[in-house]
């Protein structure tokens, strides 16, 4: 009689229920699927930026002025500074330039301010024979176009006015519209013809006086970016000359999950936080200054999916995506983290020169964040604390940690980065020359992620170039 004879067999065992269900990774598919193909309708339709923005002409109207006012200082002062600017800028002609966008603003907005702007662009330009037929149009008009025709013939065309006509032509111009660099354009054009040395030496240093609080805000800016770039450089060479591996954590890489897995956590990182906001934000009533945190409120189930998942592999967050370095790793995610920022400033710059070489300028709409201008204070910290800090995190967890890593179980490190970046460069909706500075980011910290093994540097390198962004429009745009 054998050992077993008499003994019931066992049961088989109930295979494991699937960890997703495929409903929802279906339904987050195709929310993905929308969210990576929105920014593509209006490259398809051809429609323009202008469409994105809620105060086109709010916005350009501070960036004109604040341009022209900082280009004009510095052309006064000191020459290597403007030389400077106009080749980090891309711009030969700020004002040419500023003519062209309004041109195109006026073509949608129906605004007598829009039209006087233009209209003082093209004078400013030389076009005096688009300037006398818009002239004419006005005066055939009310008299709030009547009185805009007198200001710009006073400065631009024709015989000169009377010196008390045109000084009481600058009144008006005072009182009427804001002060910033059109008004005073307008004015010390008028105070020039007439002879009034006093009007237009006021005008002009209403301008400089603007102009070189920007120069100020605008050097200590340049002098962070230099640091950084000098901070990148150092690290660059000490790890060249010293051979040291930037391995500094253990996530493992490809990871050890399924592809199906992989893929299933992606969408739902992806596609349920859009899910919740296209609820939220189109099905239901709500303030616009409260989108920051509705948009990280909507994206905490990420985390919860991760984890939940993770905790059956007995993983967690911290240790499958490399956010505990080893010992004496600090040193290296700070030489790591310089690094990239230093190539993403210099591939930004590259591919700025190169798309205005090439006529494939930005335009200036493409990503303007209209909530660091006009928002509330309170709602400009939160969606300051969003761009810098949440954001970041969200996506460096969502495009690096699981689809960079998912892609890896089938490909190799290049075309996974490329992949992945791919990805996340479309839904910033950018044109060309922004697009291609989002894959470039994109590629460096995957490859960051590869070969340390951490999402740390790349996380970091990601929330100092918002950083960057985020202080460069307060310092010369908002404040």
């Amino acid at each position: 009689m054998s050992e077993l004879e008499g003994v019931a067999p066992e049961p088989p065992r109930a295979a494991s229920p699937p960890h997703f269900s495929i409903l929802v990774t279906v339904v987050c598919s195709l929310v993905v699927a929308f969210y990576v193909g929105l920014p593509l309708g209006p490259l398809i339709r051809d429609a323009s930026p202008l469409d994105q923005l809620e105060r086109p002409e709010d916005s350009l109207q501070r960036l004109v002025t604040r341009e022209l006012d900082l280009d004009e200082t510095l052309h006064r002062e000191l020459s290597w500074e403007w030389r400077l600017y106009r080749a980090l800028s891309g711009t030969e002609d700020p004002v040419q330039e500023a003519r062209a966008w309004y041109d195109e603003l006026a073509d949608s907005a129906d605004s007598e301010a829009v039209e006087l702007r233009r209209a003082i662009l093209l004078a400013e330009s030389g076009e005096t024979s688009r300037l006398e037929r818009i002239v004419r149009r006005w005066r055939e008009r009310d008299e709030s176009s009547r009185r805009m025709a007198d200001w710009v013939s006073a400065a631009y065309l024709g015989h000169p006015p009377a010196p008390d006509a045109g000084r009481r032509l600058i009144l008006e111009v005072r009182d009427s519209l804001e002060p910033n660099w059109f008004a005073d354009a307008l004015s010390r054009r008028i105070a020039a013809r007439i002879g009034d040395a006093s009007a237009r030496l006021q005008a002009e240093s209403t301008i400089l006086a603007r102009g070189r609080v920007l120069q100020q805000r605008q050097r200590l800016l340049w002098a962070l970016v230099t640091v950084l770039l000098a901070g990148g450089a150092v690290a660059l060479g000490l790890m060249l000359a010293r051979r040291t591996s930037p391995r500094m954590a253990d996530a493992t890489l490809p990871p050890d999950w399924s592809t199906a897995d992989g893929y299933a956590l992606f969408v739902r990182a992806l596609g349920a936080p859009q899910a919740i906001i296209l609820v939220v934000f189109y099905f239901l009533r709500r303030e616009a200054p409260t989108d920051g945190i509705l948009m990280m409120a909507a994206d905490l189930p990420v985390f919860w999916w991760v984890a939940s998942y993770l905790r059956t592999r007995d993983r967690s967050i911290r240790g499958a995506f490399g956010l505990v370095p080893r010992r004496h790793g600090w040193s290296r995610i700070v030489g790591v983290t310089l690094i990239l920022i230093a190539l993403g400033i210099v591939g930004d710059f590259v591919i700025d020169t190169i798309g205005a070489l090439l006529g494939f300028k930005a335009h200036w709409a493409d990503g303007f964040s209209e909530d660091m201008l006009w928002y509330p204070r309170w709602a400009f910290v939160v969606n300051a604390f969003n761009a810098t800090v949440w954001a970041p995190v969200v996506e460096e967890l969502t495009f690096r940690g699981l689809l960079y890593a998912t892609l890896r179980t089938r490909l190799g490190m290049w075309p996974a980065a490329l992949v992945s970046a791919a990805i996340f460069a479309l839904p910033h909706g950018y044109a060309a020359a922004g697009s291609l500075s989002v894959l470039l980011s994109g590629v460096l910290w995957a490859v960051a992620y590869e070969r340390t093994r951490s999402l740390l540097p790349g996380l970091i390198a990601h929330s100092t170039n918002n950083v960057m962004s985020t202080l460069w429009v307060v310092a010369l745009l908002r404040l």
